[in-house]
């Protein structure tokens, strides 16, 4: 990576060795560890190379992604920036710790019925705000959704889900 600084203020965060510290791949798109550089508060820095979005759809993809941009929601990550540097778009969202519901259930197995419904009832309120805010369903991927420790939006304890890197279109693997 010849360049560690994004949209004038998201640093990527580079290993011991120089190189950067990904987060996750998801075809052409790559998530990186990153601060914003203003607040010190850390990010996900998401690339998906321009030229991985079909021409006929980019116009639609960038309206889409500023739509998110402006989107509150409880359960989604909240997008901070979002531009298009040289041959990159430059996605910037709220950098959320706990672990994706895919491997919660790869290290716990199957979630019990209480917890799955939990999960559920908050998938639907992320798809009606899209749905109020005219926006495209994403794909709901157990990979994007993120188990974060602490209590659900309405106050019931254990956890809340979030959804990470919404909008990002499913992208074409690519070797990289």
């Amino acid at each position: 990576m010849e360049r560690t600084i994004f949209l004038q203020h998201y640093r990527v965060c580079l290993g011991s060795d120089g190189t950067p510290n990904e987060l996750g791949r998801d075809g052409a798109a790559i998530a990186y560890e990153a601060v914003d550089e203003r607040s010190r508060e850390p990010v996900a820095l998401t690339l998906v190379p321009v030229e991985s979005i079909d021409p006929a759809v980019r116009e639609q993809f960038e309206e889409q992604a500023r739509a998110v941009e402006r989107l509150r929601h409880v359960n989604i990550a909240k997008v901070f920036d979002f531009g298009r540097e040289g041959g990159n778009y430059v996605y910037v969202s709220e950098r959320l710790s706990g672990e994706s519901v895919a491997a919660w259930v790869a290290q716990h197995g199957p979630m019990p019925a209480d917890a799955t419904l939990r999960v559920a009832e908050q998938i639907v309120s992320v798809l009606s705000s899209a749905s109020f805010h005219k926006l495209p369903y994403p794909p709901s991927e157990a990979s994007h959704i993120i188990v974060v420790p602490g209590q659900t939006p309405v106050g019931r304890a254990n956890s809340s889900q979030r959804t990470q890197n919404y909008m990002i279109p499913r992208l074409p693997q690519c070797s990289l």
